[in-house]
C-alpha cells in the first residue's frame, strides 16, 4: 500500500518519485491525509523520505509504510455494531440507524470484513446469507481520506473468499446510480446487472449478482 506514517504519527499518501528537470535529483511526491494549513501536496528528497533517524535513542524510519489489516467477524456483537456505526457516519452523508438495527435483528448469518490501518478502522464490508447458496453484500465503504488505496477491492476479495469457503456460490448486491464508484467496482469484478428495484419516495436500486463458481 502507498500509505506511510510519519514518526510524529501523521499519515501520508505516497504518490511516487519525481525528478528535478535540471539536476535529475529524485524527490518523493506525497500528500497529507489530514487538514494541513501549509498545503496538501509535498515533495521531499528521496533519501530523506526513506532515511532512518534516531528517536528516543533508537533508529527508526522517518516515514514507515503501513500495512492493511482485514479483521473478519461472523458474530456481530455490540463492539462491532459501534465500529460499523462510527464508520457509516464518516462514509455516508446520510444513514438510517433504525433500519440498520432492524436488518441486524432480522438476520443471523453474517460476515463482516473490517479494514484497519495502524489500528484505525478505515473501511468495512458487511453482508448476510439470503439462503444456503446466495450471500447478500449489504453495506460497505471506505473513509474518504483513505480511498484510492485499493481497500474496497481488498474487502470485496476477502468477502468473496469467505463466501466460497462457506458454501455460497452467488453474491448479490444493490447499488444506487449516484454511488458510481461502487457500481463500477462491482461491474469490473464480475457482477452482472439483474434488474432495477423501485420503491415509492426512494431512489431506484440496481440489482447485481456474481457467480462465484466462475472465479
Amino acid at each position: 500500500m502507498n500509505l506511510y506514517k510519519h514518526y510524529k504519527n501523521k499519515f501520508y499518501k505516497y504518490t511516487g518519485i519525481v525528478k528535478h528537470s535540471e539536476t535529475q535529483e529524485e524527490f518523493v511526491l506525497y500528500e497529507t491525509l489530514y487538514d494541513s494549513p501549509g498545503g496538501k501536496t509535498w515533495i521531499r528528497p528521496k533519501d530523506m523520505f526513506f532515511e532512518k533517524i534516531t528517536i528516543d535513542g533508537k533508529l527508526a524510519p522517518r516515514f514507515k509504510q503501513v500495512d492493511l489489516e482485514i479483521a473478519q467477524f461472523t458474530d456481530i456483537r455490540a463492539e462491532q455494531t459501534y465500529e460499523i456505526a462510527a464508520l457509516m457516519q464518516q462514509i455516508f452523508t446520510e444513514s438510517d440507524p433504525t433500519r440498520f438495527q432492524s436488518t441486524l435483528t432480522a438476520h443471523t448469518r453474517f460476515h463482516l470484513a473490517l479494514a484497519r490501518l495502524d489500528s484505525h478502522n478505515v473501511g468495512f464490508k458487511l453482508g448476510y446469507a439470503i439462503d444456503d447458496s446466495t450471500f447478500y453484500s449489504w453495506l460497505g465503504g471506505v473513509v474518504p481520506d483513505y480511498r484510492g488505496f485499493g481497500i474496497a477491492r481488498r474487502l470485496m476479495a476477502v468477502q468473496h473468499e469467505w463466501c466460497l469457503q462457506n458454501g455460497f456460490n452467488k453474491v448479490r448486491t444493490t447499488a444506487q446510480n449516484r454511488f458510481k464508484a461502487m457500481l463500477l467496482l462491482n461491474l469490473q469484478h464480475g457482477f452482472d446487472i439483474l434488474g432495477v428495484e423501485t420503491q415509492p419516495n426512494s431512489e431506484a436500486k440496481i440489482i447485481l449478482e456474481k457467480n462465484l463458481s466462475k472465479i
